[in-house]
């Protein structure tokens, strides 16, 4: 009857279309999720309500100005107590998860609203602006309100996955701990793009320091001044980071058999490194210790003075670990490959992201009916090739 009800009315047909949490309660129209400040100058959610009144199944004018507000009492951006249209406080219950805090009065020039969409959007309005002032992405209309101010590991709210509507769906990484075992370009890209989600921790292992060439293949910039300090890499990336979201633990160290047991208690493991050694070490405890990793690679030569090559991404779960012969953990010979390897930012990047699917395929993330194990992206051909 309540849906019945907005669908046979403009007035509330239209707040339900222009994306309110609109409701119909024991009589009343009840709209939530409207941002408004407190006197500790935090956004916070609220809910006003009136008597809805009604001929048959059609509404006509309100019958009067006022409304009732679910939440504290509302300041503006400063901190300081909006009186302008707050009556008085006043406690009124309309159901049990419903109950009013103060009587809001707000008389249009007029004297009296026409319908029951200008009424409400003007309340919203006058709760709204305050809240916009701090940060303008917070609305009434589709808005995920009830996650805006939950715990988090950012330092801010994350408005974008709220108004995205992807709060339910992130929520499956939230309590993850993941490790990144090397910080060059395709490691500092995976971090870039894992510190967007709200999983737990985000552990990073790298023993080198931040030079001149890694500056030119990792997300934003480095300052010359940055550079002259040589920072290790994991303390340069934990401080850029830290200033995002918390959870970011480094190991200024490489991996290898005395201290590859600081992999345990992860849930998922990206690996991108190119000393083969190292590999096998991480590989043979990963798989012993059942933790999930992908490995992320990429093999780029000059030929006709251009670039050709492939960028590949191996997925290991204990369930599935049936294209580990695509990781090469022989101990390399001859010159020193690891110091002539090619990498270009964007290879990077697009190494990482391969990676990153990967893992929000296997945690349900992303919809899929099939989970590529081993994936190659050929450059010249610009083709992924996909092994499930």
């Amino acid at each position: 009857m309540s849906t019945q009800l907005i669908d046979l009315n403009d007035d509330l047909r239209r707040l339900k279309d222009e994306g309110y949490n609109i409701s119909i309660v024991s009589g009343n129209l009840v709209i939530k999720g409207i941002p408004y400040v407190n006197k500790d100058k935090k956004i916070l959610f609220g809910a006003i309500y009136c008597p809805l009144t009604l001929s048959g199944e059609k509404t006509v004018p309100p019958q009067d100005h006022t409304v009732r507000f679910m939440g504290e009492h509302p300041s503006n951006q400063f901190g300081t107590e909006i009186n302008s249209f707050v009556n008085s406080a006043q406690q009124h219950t309309l159901t049990a998860d419903i109950i009013g805090s103060y009587y809001f009065s707000s008389k249009p020039q007029n004297g009296s609203y026409p319908d029951f969409y200008t009424k409400m959007t003007r309340y919203i309005e006058l709760l709204s602006a305050p809240a916009r002032s701090i940060d303008q992405s917070v609305s009434a209309q589709n808005f995920e309100y009830e996650s805006y101010n939950d715990s988090s590991v950012f330092k801010y709210p994350d408005t974008f996955t709220a108004r995205a509507g992807l709060s339910n769906i992130s929520e499956r990484l939230k309590d993850q701990k993941l490790a990144i075992v090397g910080l060059g370009g395709t490691g500092s890209f995976v971090l870039d793009f894992v510190s967007k989600t709200p999983v737990k921790q985000i552990s990073l292992f790298d023993g080198d320091h931040m030079l001149n060439h890694n500056a030119f293949r990792i997300p934003g910039t480095m300052t010359l001044d940055e550079l002259e300090k040589k920072p290790s890499k994991v303390t340069y990336f934990k401080e850029k980071y830290e200033k995002f979201r918390d959870g970011i633990i480094d190991h200024d160290v490489f991996i290898d058999d005395s201290n590859v047991a600081l992999l345990d208690g992860h849930d998922f493991v990206f690996v991108a490194i190119d000393n083969s050694e190292a590999k096998r070490v991480i590989i043979e405890h990963l798989m012993a210790s059942k933790i999930p990793f992908v490995d992320l690679g990429i093999g780029i030569s000059v030929v006709n003075n251009s670039l050709r090559g492939s960028i590949r991404k191996t997925l290991i779960t204990p369930e599935n670990c049936g294209y580990l012969n695509k990781i090469s953990t022989e101990k390399a010979t001859g010159e020193d490959i690891y110091s002539q390897n090619i990498q270009i930012s964007e290879l990077n990047a697009l190494n990482a992201i391969m990676g990153v699917i990967a893992w929000k395929k296997l945690n349900g993330f992303y919809l899929t009916e099939d989970i590529f194990y081993n994936s190659t992206f050929i450059i010249d051909e610009e083709e992924i090739k996909n092994e499930t």
